[in-house]
């Protein structure tokens, strides 16, 4: 399954050592494709103005480093109400339909706002580098934005700047912080020392969440118009040698993080745990994701790929236990207002007890999900199979059972659109298909 189940775990341990980071932070997450290490990487030929770096962040007065456990997270408790909403079975997806071809790899970072353009990578043949682009489904027309080190952490649309925010390796091996306007527009570098290449931009695209290797516990965001960083209080950072605790032998990994659509919270994690923060007061509670004390199975669950409901009230979830390379995934489904969970379980296994959930996205009504499933493994390729999962009860209803899609990376493979009208989704060979989606 590419990268997710061939990359080895990192020693990311050691984010403090310049070079050793960027090594780990390109070899990292099991979530990319095959990439060459941090040694080999060039200058981009697109030329980069820079600009004056943005002032660091002042020095805050924040909270010390927590010394007693994070406490856990509570939520309502209390039933919501019924929403209304369509059975699973009274959807309706089309054939795919290829709509942009490519010889290497393509991944979808996500929709822009209008519905109409995706904001995508595509790899550039032979090397280890792709560029960022906005494709407008419609007319074919693509945009290019830039061009990058091909890095885990997706590139983020800024919607209120009309631009985009992508990791990228500089000419001295940092990772730095790319911000373009377009091709014919500016390119700016506010940050030159990224901890890693996971960026998280807020629901109005007027700020951007990241870590540095300075701070590696501590997550920034950085407000473009007023062009200043604000430091979070510290996350909990595992230290490697209390990792046999929690199952692992090797990690901990850099954080991700995911935007609540309100704007009041931010879910950070990684191997070692699963955070939310409050944006306003910096309060830190976790979430716990179990553990697993089986006899093949012994560990600490825990996210390598999360997202918010449109509505801010599901938390989606892909989870597993132990080491990377992973033995299995599957989906957890939170819901922050009953504290109600669901484990969705793919129907096919590849071995007993081996089974994968390789992607999702959420349908704007906030109700439905569809996942991309394993459901073979054959001439040496892992496909997968679509399915919708109602966010509500966590059951679940295949969708074009005689078509598979091959194995990609998580996150990079299915987006649906903010109308509800399409699902993009990687499909054979490399191409990007749009799968048309109704309702009676």
């Amino acid at each position: 399954m590419k990268r997710l189940l061939n990359i080895g775990a990192g020693l990311l341990g050691l984010l403090a050592l310049g070079v050793l980071t960027v090594a780990l932070a390109l070899t990292f997450e099991g979530l990319r494709r095959d990439e060459k290490p941090a040694s080999q990487v060039f200058q981009s030929p697109i030329e980069t103005p820079i600009q004056p770096p943005y002032p660091p962040p002042a020095t805050p007065t924040l909270p010390a480093p927590p010394t007693a456990p994070v406490p856990p997270c509570t939520f309502g408790g209390q039933p919501a109400p019924v929403e209304p909403g369509y059975p699973l079975e009274a959807y309706r997806f089309s054939e795919p339909q290829i709509v942009l071809t490519h010889p290497a790899a393509i991944g979808i970072a996500g929709w822009l706002p209008d519905g109409q353009h995706l904001l995508i990578t595509r790899q550039i043949p032979g090397q280890p580098r792709e560029s960022v682009e906005v494709f407008d489904m419609r007319t074919g027309e693509v945009q290019r934005y830039g061009e990058r080190h091909s890095l885990p952490g997706k590139p983020v649309w800024l919607a209120a700047h009309q631009a985009v925010a992508f990791a990228d390796v500089g000419p001295d091996k940092q990772v730095v912080l790319r911000i373009s306007r377009g091709e014919t527009g500016s390119m700016e570098t506010p940050v030159s020392d990224l901890g890693s290449s996971f960026l998280a931009a807020s629901p109005d695209g007027s700020q951007v969440v990241f870590f540095t290797q300075a701070t590696p516990d501590r997550p920034e965001a950085l407000d473009f118009a007023l062009a200043q960083r604000q430091i979070f209080p510290a996350l909990p950072l595992t230290l490697w040698q209390d990792l046999s605790a929690l199952g692992q032998q090797y990690g901990p990994e850099p954080y991700q993080a995911v935007w609540s659509p309100s704007g009041n919270q931010i879910a950070f994690y990684n191997d070692a745990g699963f955070y939310l923060v409050d944006w306003s007061s910096g309060k830190i509670c976790e979430v716990n994701l179990g553990f697993e004390e089986g006899e093949t199975r012994y560990g600490k669950r825990w996210a390598f790929y999360a997202q918010w409901a449109p509505n801010g009230r599901y938390l989606a979830m892909l989870t597993t236990v132990g080491d990377l390379p992973i033995k299995f995934s599957d989906l957890i489904i939170l819901d922050t207002l009953t504290d109600e969970r669901h484990l969705m379980l793919p129907v096919v296994y590849l071995n007993p007890g081996q089974y994968y959930v390789q992607d999702m996205t959420w349908a704007p009504n906030s109700q439905v999900l569809a996942i991309l499933a394993t459901v073979e493994h054959r001439d040496g390729t892992t496909w997968e199979g679509l399915y919708l999962v109602e966010g509500a009860t966590g059951r679940t209803e295949p969708m074009l059972p005689h078509v598979v899609f091959p194995a990609g990376d998580a996150g990079w493979n299915l987006a649906w659109s903010p109308n509800g009208n399409f699902l993009a989704v990687t499909c054979l060979y490399g191409p990007l298909c749009l799968i048309e989606a109704t309702l009676p």
